[in-house]
């Protein structure tokens, strides 16, 4: 492994795709942080960053290679888990998504450590449960999320269109 490349060290390169992020330079940040990594590579926040910015760029496949190598470094990062269930379930590997998504509250309800945005989690939760036509589970994680905050409007709506889709359900059945 190098120690640098092109005159720069691994937190230069890494400082380098956090303000091409900020510029919203989605590319120009994965290349540097692509570097940063071939110098780095067991640095979770790097692989983490570099996700990230896959992410942003809609290359799911990748984003999930990039949250493996965080999670193979530390098992018990949690974000890592939640993004790798955002990606599959843009990938509609609906399966895999609550996978990730169970792994995350595992980690982070033993850690005592919440989610900054757990009502959407459970709402993200749901969908995938969704996507999957397990409806009823999909609801009890709306609910959830709408218990831990009442005001969320995503999952109000989502509730909603359950609730009527069930109930046209049953009125074909009867």
């Amino acid at each position: 492994m190098p120690k640098e490349i092109e005159g720069k060290d691994a937190s230069d390169w890494s400082s380098e795709g956090m303000a091409n992020i900020s510029l919203k330079n989605y590319q120009k940040a994965i290349e540097c942080y692509q570097k940063a990594v071939k110098i780095d590579p067991n640095n979770k926040m790097i692989w983490y960053n570099l996700g990230s910015a896959y992410f942003s760029l809609k290359n799911y496949q990748k984003v999930i290679d990039c949250y493996k190598n965080v999670v193979k470094i530390d098992p018990k990062s949690s974000l890592a888990w939640y993004g790798m269930g955002l990606a599959y379930y843009n990938l509609t590997n609906y399966q895999e998504a609550i996978k990730c998504y169970e792994k995350a509250f595992k980690i982070q309800h033993q850690n005592h450590i919440p989610f900054t945005n757990l009502f959407n989690a459970w709402n993200n939760l749901g969908d995938a449960y969704k996507g999957l036509k397990k409806y009823q589970k999909a609801i009890e994680c709306y609910e959830k999320a709408l218990e831990i905050n009442p005001d969320y409007q995503t999952a109000k709506d989502n509730l909603k269109r359950l609730e009527t889709q069930r109930r046209e359900l049953e009125k074909k059945h009867y």
